[in-house]
């Protein structure tokens, strides 16, 4: 059961960190050729935040078969955790009052697609 869970956790941030790598060559090749700025994508960068660690929780609840709601949740406490010590160790910036809003609505929207990726998919494996 532990390895499963390992296992789902695993697949979860490699899962997460491929898109992340996708849509961050996204955003950066439209904010090149356009005229757009970051300040005026920031809502599509907090959606784009919450529907990969989503997708991440999905994959989680879908290789763990159960506790799809725990492997979710490691998977999107891990994923906070990693862009704020980038964030912080990368760049020197400091974690603010929004992006940890941020990143507790990455949890739970992990967390939630852990519980649907069980309860829709793990039954039929």
């Amino acid at each position: 059961m532990e390895s499963r869970l390992i296992k789902a956790f695993v697949i979860s941030c490699i899962t997460m960190l491929t898109l992340v790598l996708f849509s961050g060559l996204t955003l950066a090749t439209i904010l090149r050729f356009s005229s757009l700025s970051e300040l005026s994508i920031s809502g599509i960068t907090i959606g784009t935040t919450v529907a990969i660690t989503f997708i991440g929780g999905i994959t989680a609840g879908l290789k763990s078969r159960s506790r799809g709601w725990l492997a979710g949740l490691l998977a999107g406490i891990a994923f906070a955790f990693i862009a704020a010590a980038l964030q912080y160790l990368g760049y020197g910036v400091q974690v603010t009052l929004s992006q940890i809003l941020v990143f507790i609505g990455s949890i739970f929207s992990a967390s939630f697609g852990g519980m649907l990726g069980v309860s829709l998919f793990g039954s039929t494996r």
